[in-house]
């Protein structure tokens, strides 16, 4: 062989074996992945009021320091950042909904590509991981700020930290955007903190001193000029009485709405974490990832390391919202971590002990990529072909641009038409919604916006949707707060107005006025409504709902005959209710909710092996909630009492709101005739109960029963 062609083979095996190329290629993958997770339709129940309040701002020139649209806390003092409302609004202005779904996907990528900043090899395919946990928190809405500038935060301080380097000048510059955009600017401050300690502690090490105090020195001056700059707000230091609120109602919402809610780590749920294809497989994977670099920090006596990143999985195993700040402590902190760990093993001798080549190390990243390249692959295939958000239990979105078509937009509409009475009683979920659609002619009982309510508020809407519209509990509401206009959202995941639709329709003292897919309109029978009852009064029992329009897109034809096919059921039209659940099949046919509402359909109309059979289906899908339940019941009717006990202790191992399924699996193990069983599922329905501090009123019905089943255990003999 020529010397020439020597050194050209040569020159060959080290560009093969140059290996940056495997991190350009991940980088790219992992904001496409980004990208498509991060585009979808506007389905957050916040978004209304967040517009309503920057449409306020813009019209009457200055900020609402007190509450303007509810009737239920008008006047009481309102603390939050207004900037993220009045860039909302200003967006939706110029380009429509389309607009804001393209803002949350440039967030859900700008969060992304902060990660991926200056990040190793490790690094990188942990935000690669990161990609689901980082778009539930980007959704267009003032939290998919502190998404943001968290990631940029954690970057900055914990690179400057190891390096000595860094854009620290811009510390303060983005905690004056972050007080005015979010409350979540806190977290930047703790950030703050945590890399004072990590400085300290090296200065306490002798060897790392002569480094870390002048780090440390330099940084002085830009952290208290970030802390100062969260007083650049229009309530100067109050702002922090804003916090403080948020956090005295923290109990109530973590009990209460989904987002607060923490994880269960029961080996069922558990096993979640083997579902690849599954996205919420993602954060169970970062915090197995988190707990071995807390592992790796603490054998290189990195204690304040190890400290934040055990505390971030703390927060994140105790409420799915801190899941984007979770997964840029672990990308960052944890990817460096691991990464250091990795290199502190010499590559010579692991290249030695495998016998691995440079070039079959080329070829091994090759296939690396590959396989991770498949893996985005199929999960941007789900995203984009809306088989992730068909198939996922309360999924409000689906993939594109534009709003999700789960408001009651036309119930809404039929309000201002009909110059309805103006105080009108909504849910909580559509509460943003209302505000929006029809403020300032209305205003709201209770939206989103959780510190003018309190927690009080929001147990109250979800005792008074529970009870029938004659109680005497509805009576005294209307007559205290003089509502005689009820607007309620009738989605199918959107909350218990729903389960409630027959009772109410069948009540006299309201009627039912609009009832479409989506919501639902009713009158108080009073005298200054009587012409409006008598001209508008619809039979709920043959009232049309129409077929879904022409022009939707096959995911919203399958939401809309959905939910069509679950009205139906509820008024006990479940002949009707079929047709239009076949047609939603024929368009998705994995929708675990689907099978549900077939499954009761046919139980309805006398098909108990049909229904049994869709039940089953549903649970199958991932029904953790109504289905178990149901099928629970079927096989308590039919005696079948070991099937109802395994698959109640399945479900609630699964459930956030597991306290009811615990309650009849322990009645289920009392028919097994196994008292400790029972005793063990009802003390599990007693932890479990969400009727702690403000909403323990409303446990005694669930407290009787518990009660009732513990007795019958323990009055039962012993074997």
């Amino acid at each position: 062989m020529s010397s020439s062609a020597s050194r050209k083979n040569m020159t060959s095996v080290r560009r093969i074996s140059d290996l940056r190329w495997v991190r350009t290629a991940l980088f790219v993958l992992a904001l496409l992945y980004a990208f498509a997770a991060g585009l979808r339709t506007l389905g957050d129940f916040d978004l209304g009021w967040q517009l309503a309040t920057g449409r306020w701002i813009v019209q009457h020139g200055h900020i609402p320091f007190r509450d303007v649209f509810s009737y239920t806390a008008s006047g009481t003092e309102w603390i939050y950042p207004v900037l993220s409302q009045i860039l909302l609004y200003l967006s939706y202005v110029i380009g429509g909904y389309g607009l804001l779904s393209w803002l949350g996907a440039a967030a859900c990528v700008s969060t992304v590509a902060l990660l991926l900043r200056r990040s190793s090899m490790t690094g990188v395919i942990l935000a690669i991981a990161s990609v689901p946990l980082i778009a539930a928190c980007t959704p267009p809405r003032a939290e998919m700020f502190t998404a943001v500038l968290f990631a940029a935060y954690v970057n900055f301080l914990w690179h400057y930290h190891v390096s000595g380097e860094g854009p620290l000048w811009l510390l303060p510059v983005l905690m004056g955007l972050w007080v005015n955009l979010h409350l979540g600017f806190i977290a930047g401050l703790g950030m703050c903190g945590a890399f004072v300690l990590m400085e300290v502690e090296d200065a306490i090490v002798p060897s790392r001193r002569s480094v870390a105090l002048p780090r440390l020195k330099k940084a002085a001056p830009w952290l208290v000029a970030t802390l100062a700059a969260t007083l650049v707000n229009p309530w100067g230091w109050r702002i922090y009485a804003a916090i403080i609120r948020q956090g005295s109602i923290a109990q109530t919402h973590s009990m209460w709405i989904w987002e607060w809610q923490g994880l269960r780590l029961t080996p069922t749920a558990l096993a979640k974490a083997l579902g690849w294809r599954d996205p919420e497989s993602a954060v169970l994977w970062l915090i197995l990832v988190a707990s071995i670099a807390v592992l790796c920090a603490l054998a290189k006596r990195k204690f304040v390391p190890a400290l934040l990143l055990a505390g971030s999985i703390y927060l994140v195993i105790h409420a799915v919202r801190m899941e984007a700040s979770f997964a840029s402590i672990t990308v960052v902190v944890g990817g460096t971590v691991l990464s250091q760990a990795l290199s502190s093993v010499r590559k010579d001798r692991i290249t030695t002990w495998l016998g691995v080549s440079s070039r079959n190390k080329a070829l091994a990243a090759l296939a690396s990529v590959l396989l991770i390249t498949l893996f985005v692959g199929v999960r941007s295939f789900d995203l984009i072909t809306n088989r992730l958000y068909l198939s996922t239990p309360f999924s409000f979105s689906i993939f594109g641009m534009g709003e999700s078509p789960w408001a009651p937009e036309q119930a809404a509409a039929f309000v201002v038409k009909e110059k309805l009475p103006p105080k009108v009683f909504n849910d909580f979920n559509s509460g943003g919604f209302v505000v929006w659609s029809l403020s300032p002619w209305y205003q709201d009982y209770i939206d989103g916006r959780s510190v003018p309510f309190g927690g009080s508020l929001l147990l109250h809407n979800t005792d008074l949707l529970g009870e029938p519209l004659d109680s005497e509990a509805w009576s005294r509401e209307a007559d205290a707060r003089g509502i005689n206009t009820i607007l309620v959202s009738m989605d199918y995941e959107g909350g218990n107005a729903l389960r409630s639709l027959g009772s109410f329709c069948d009540a006299k003292q309201w009627r039912p006025v609009f009832l479409d897919a989506f919501g639902a309109v009713f009158l108080r029978v009073v005298s200054e409504t009587a012409d409006l009852v008598h001209r508008l009064e619809i039979d709920c029992k043959t009232v049309q709902i129409a077929d879904p329009p022409a022009t939707a897109s096959d995911p919203e034809q399958f939401r809309y005959l959905l939910n069509a096919g679950t009205i139906l059921i509820v008024l006990d039209r479940s002949a009707e209710a079929m047709q239009r659940l076949e047609k939603a099949e024929r368009i998705f046919a994995d929708n675990p909710f689907l099978h549900y509402a077939k499954g009761i359909a046919l139980g309805n109309m006398g098909f108990t092996q049909d229904s049994e059979r869709e039940l089953v289906t549903s649970v199958r899908l991932g029904s953790i909630d109504d289905a178990p339940a149901a099928l629970a019941r079927v096989y308590d009717d039919g005696g079948r009492y070991a099937e109802e006990a395994e698959v109640l202790k399945s479900a609630a191992d699964r459930s956030t709101k597991s306290h009811w399924l615990y309650l009849t699996l322990g009645n289920a193990e009392l028919k097994l005739g196994r008292a400790d069983l029972a005793l063990a599922a009802f003390q599990k329905a007693e932890r479990n109960s969400p009727f702690q501090g403000e909403a323990y009123a409303l446990g005694a019905e669930f407290r009787s029963q518990v009660e009732a089943g513990r007795a019958r255990a323990m009055g039962m003999p012993a074997k």
